[in-house]
């Protein structure tokens, strides 16, 4: 229970990666704020989850591209369960592949809104705390489509790019005030939503070109994070891990 007495919002937590992420954080003790834009059942049934594990867990509704909605949550978050010790930005925008040629330029407006712009007002709506306390963790989630140039990814591809220099520009900065800011970047992972869009001998192909020769699970990819949240990893920042099975390797 390293993460005792802390308390971590993780967006995007309803489903997918972001709520093994926020099963996990849970499980070592942290108190959860678990951010959704729809549905609400599945939001409620990630914080059900830990509660029934023992954890403590809050919902907290957000459009994470409106200002005004991440700060609102941020202060519901604050008031019920504390402030806030680690921010991981796990909310994603599911859009379609697509070749560039058929791109609009809305597609990528999509992309950005939520991982990028979504990113930003959640990082400055929790940070003045974090530098008042001197310690923070800030964790962000990318993807290996930034290495892998898998076809029809360009705008989200792009907008993950553009999330590493993000997240290693805001390490540099919040540094001297004791935060740390780390990546992950899962590969192919067995969500619900992959595995009722992708075709099985697509997987199967992934699986044989990976190293470990299978894809990973959210579970892995939380345990990832909740390295990074623990005080054990304070001189780690800057850093991008990724969860891939050695399929990518940097």
């Amino acid at each position: 229970m390293s993460l005792t007495g802390r308390t971590a919002l993780v967006t995007g937590a309803s489903r997918g990666i972001g709520k093994a992420i926020a099963i996990a954080l849970a499980r070592e003790g942290a108190s959860v704020a678990v951010n959704y834009l729809s549905p609400h059942e599945e939001a409620e049934a990630t914080a059900e989850a830990i509660r029934e594990g023992g954890g403590t867990a809050s919902i907290f509704y957000a459009d994470i591209t409106r200002r005004e909605d991440v700060e609102r949550m941020v202060r519901g978050c604050e008031k019920t369960l504390g402030p806030i010790d680690t921010l991981v930005n796990a909310a994603r925008q599911l859009g379609k592949n697509k070749k560039f040629l058929d791109l609009d330029w809305s597609d990528y407006e999509l992309e950005i809104d939520v991982m990028l712009k979504g990113a930003f007002h959640c990082c400055q709506a929790v940070l003045p705390s974090m530098i008042e306390r001197r310690r923070g963790r800030i964790i962000n989630i990318l993807s290996t489509q930034i290495r892998e140039r898998r076809l029809g990814k360009n705008a989200y591809g792009t907008v993950k790019a553009a999330l590493l220099y993000f997240s290693q520009s805001l390490a540099t900065e919040m540094g001297p005030s004791g935060i740390t800011v780390n990546m992950v970047s899962p590969g192919i992972t067995l969500t619900e939503h992959r595995l009722m869009n992708t075709p099985e001998e697509q997987i199967e192909k992934y699986n044989n070109e990976t190293p470990l020769r299978r894809s990973g699970t959210p579970e892995e990819m939380a345990e990832a994070v909740v390295f990074f949240a623990k005080d054990k990893t304070e001189f780690i920042t800057g850093v991008n891990i990724p969860v891939a099975g050695g399929r990518v390797m940097f």
